[in-house]
């Protein structure tokens, strides 16, 4: 099925577009202003983006732009819902440059929008996330392709590849592990122990106030989700 997101913060279309996007048989998830938006566009994957451009706290083409900055993400297509003035030839040109896919105006033609939608769909099947992206352990949730920490379904990071690493192996564990083995599978086994110090140090930082979850144990570390 494929996914959809929709970024919209007037409610009314928001809900709109929303039923009437799941009947055409989509799972729809929804955000209300930019910066919700970016940060679902990291979570979830989507395979399509509905994207306003008169948005609070991130403009849309922040998002946009944020967007196709990212190696991973850049490959989503986003269709921009506009009331946006002004010549639309120039408005279309600035959009595809800024890599926009298409772009409707608003009041909306549902019909057009639906089958725009569905020729978007038809050209980019790409899935959404990539098979064992996801490891998570209670509230900790790592996304291993973008390297983005989540805690209680808010992004608090994005981690360098060690830290990343470290932590994946620290949410599949289900017990404390061996500083040892730590160091062997994210560095190599003569590998300085401060390295691991470091890491886990700075791991702390990244989770900020769940930063108790990375406990200290006789022989090594474990994280409590």
């Amino acid at each position: 099925m494929p996914r959809l997101l929709i970024v919209e913060d007037d409610a009314e279309l928001q809900h709109l577009l929303g039923f009437i996007m799941y009947k055409q048989g989509y799972e729809c998830h929804y955000a209300f202003n930019g910066k919700e938006g970016y940060e679902k566009i990291l979570a979830l994957h989507p395979d399509l983006v509905l994207l306003d451009l008169m948005l609070p706290i991130m403009s849309g083409p922040d998002v946009i732009k944020k967007v196709m900055e990212h190696p991973d993400l850049r490959k989503i297509p986003i269709i921009v819902i506009t009331a946006w003035g002004g010549d639309a030839d120039a408005v279309e040109t600035q959009l595809r440059a800024e890599g926009v896919r298409e772009y409707i105006r608003k009041p909306l033609v549902i019909e057009d929008l639906v089958r725009l939608v569905k020729r978007i769909l038809s050209e980019n099947p790409q899935g959404a996330l990539p098979k064992g992206a996801l490891v998570e352990k209670g509230k900790v949730r790592l996304d291993m392709s973008l390297r983005t920490l989540w805690i209680d379904d808010k992004l608090v990071a994005t981690l360098p590849p060690k830290r990343a690493e470290l932590l994946k192996l620290l949410l599949e564990a289900k017990g404390p592990i061996k500083r040892e083995k730590l160091l062997k599978q994210v560095w190599e086994p003569s590998a300085e122990l401060n390295l691991l110090e470091k890491a886990i140090q700075r791991l702390r930082e990244d989770m900020g106030e769940a930063r108790h979850r990375i406990q200290t144990t006789e022989e090594g570390y474990e994280l409590v989700g």
